[in-house]
């Protein structure tokens, strides 16, 4: 199964990440979009986050563009994580050239990353915008 969707221009000049089948642009595997000016396909991106700390809260998680006013999930809302142990997977649709950082908090008040306000330091909590999957590891309470 692959994501896309169908780009439909009238002399089939496909932007970045795109390929024209039969005059329509297609994306590739990987990327998705909805540009009929050509500019081509944004790259998917997956996060997986694991809560390892045995505290008895979930942690809740955001994604933050460092180059636009951008999150995701946008606004006040918040990823979650399912429960001890198991995997947050996200797939967000994101622009080349930008970074994403990961940022998240328990209940309880522990943080990770960026935080979820984006307001903490970290050095290794950003990553480049690319079609792929980023595991971010078992968030411990340490």
């Amino acid at each position: 199964m692959s994501l896309g969707c169908v780009l439909v221009v009238e002399d089939t000049e496909c932007g970045p990440y795109a390929y024209d089948y039969r005059g329509a642009c297609y994306c590739e595997d990987g990327f998705d979009g909805d540009d009929p000016y050509g500019a081509g396909c944004s790259p998917l991106m997956t996060f997986r986050v694991t809560d390892d700390c045995d505290d008895g809260s979930h942690v809740s998680w955001k994604l933050f563009s460092d180059a636009r006013d951008w999150t995701w999930p946008s606004g006040d809302a918040e990823y979650r994580t399912p429960g001890l142990g198991y995997d947050g997977l996200e797939t967000i649709l994101c622009e080349v050239d930008e970074w994403i950082c990961f940022g998240a908090q328990t209940d309880s008040g522990l943080t990770y990353g960026v935080g979820l306000d984006f307001a903490e330091g970290c050095d290794d909590c950003c990553y480049p915008c690319e079609s792929r999957e980023v595991d971010l590891g078992y968030l411990t309470c340490n």
